[in-house]
């Protein structure tokens, strides 16, 4: 019995190591999807359905247990399809009577239905979970299938709760060491405050701009005297101004151009295509929006602001790159120093 219950925790913890550990040999969207929760989730049911426990005269499979797991991590038809053929492998290899099908969808159903409403800490609401619909489990199958003891009910109610208790635990931790490992992977070439591109990103998007397009077109925005603003407000206020600026610049990214946050208080927009009065209208555009916004510090507190844009125009010539960058550069200092709140260009 002991070396089955420990051959059943082992199984669900390497089957939810061994799958996630696939996303650095596959596609990692596939491996954040819910289609590749369920297929874990199947899989594992399955195979404890291979190692079921024998104990006080009993014999019983914890299957269920991931089945409960992924009513938390997919979608409804994902989940009905794993039922689906947890329940054909459940049939060939057990043979069981159809009531304790019938029992076992009944209050799956009722799981369904409650379970992702709740709003506690997963691992607190499934191992209660496992420990009601266990319950109710052995109680129905006591009176509608065998009689079970007291004793039978105990060790089945305590070897689920154990498994499943272990398993979301593993499963959670298996889950933040990868998004922590995705955010690190993430922040070389993204800003975690906005999730826009950082300049390592522009860097790259300029150079392959460089191989489809004639002309490039690059904004670059401040924000004006936003030191004195984090002094004032808090850095934490500052954060909260700088994602709405990002938001805002967003609704003014035209067709084919890009957002980026090139450092603190800056962005950087560039365009590949774009005519050199529309660049123009484009930053002035922004210029005014942002003029006229309402920045909010607070719930009850909000500030206005101006940015000050330089822009670069530049024909596509192996060359360009080097220009476009020093270019806007140029010209943002020239706004700053003509007094802030402006758009500078060079002619044509």
């Amino acid at each position: 019995m002991l070396i089955d219950f420990v051959l059943n925790i082992s199984i669900t913890i390497s089957g939810i190591y061994l799958f996630h550990r696939l996303q650095y040999i596959e596609d990692r969207k596939f491996m954040d999807s819910d289609v590749f929760q369920a297929l874990l989730m199947t899989t594992i049911a399955v195979l404890l359905l291979m190692v079921p426990l024998h104990l006080a005269g009993m014999t019983f499979s914890l299957y269920f247990i991931p089945l409960l797991i992924l009513i938390k991590y997919s979608a409804t038809h994902l989940i009905i399809g794993a039922v689906g053929v947890v329940y054909l492998f459940h049939h060939i290899i057990f043979d069981f009577e159809w009531q304790i099908y019938l029992i076992f969808f009944i209050l799956y159903f009722f799981i369904m239905m409650i379970l992702p409403f709740v709003r506690i800490r997963k691992l607190q609401s499934l191992t209660a979970t496992t420990v009601i619909f266990t319950l109710f489990y052995v109680i129905s199958i006591h009176m509608f299938v065998q009689p079970l003891t007291l004793w039978q009910m105990f060790l089945f109610i305590g070897a689920s709760t154990v498994v499943m208790f272990t398993a979301v635990m593993m499963y959670e931790d298996v889950n933040a060491i990868l998004a922590l490992l995705k955010r690190y992977e993430e922040e070389e070439y993204k800003d975690f405050l906005t999730q826009l591109g950082n300049v390592k990103s522009l860097d790259n998007a300029v150079t392959e701009l460089m191989d489809e397009s004639d002309t490039l077109s690059l904004l670059l925005i401040d924000i004006d005297n936003f030191s004195l603003i984090n002094d004032k407000y808090t850095h934490t206020s500052g954060d909260a101004l700088i994602k709405q600026m990002a938001h805002l610049l967003d609704n003014h990214v035209p067709s084919g151009g890009t957002l980026y946050r090139s450092s603190g208080e800056e962005f950087s927009m560039v365009m590949k295509d774009l005519s050199f009065d529309r660049t123009v209208r484009l930053a002035e555009a922004i210029r005014n929006s942002v003029e006229r916004a309402r920045f909010h510090v607070s719930e009850t507190e909000n500030v206005r602001l101006t940015v000050s844009i330089g822009i670069a125009y530049q024909p596509v010539i192996p060359e360009t790159k080097g220009r476009l960058f020093k270019e806007a550069d140029d010209m943002l200092h020239a706004a700053k120093k003509q007094g802030e709140n402006r758009v500078m260009f060079n002619p044509l």
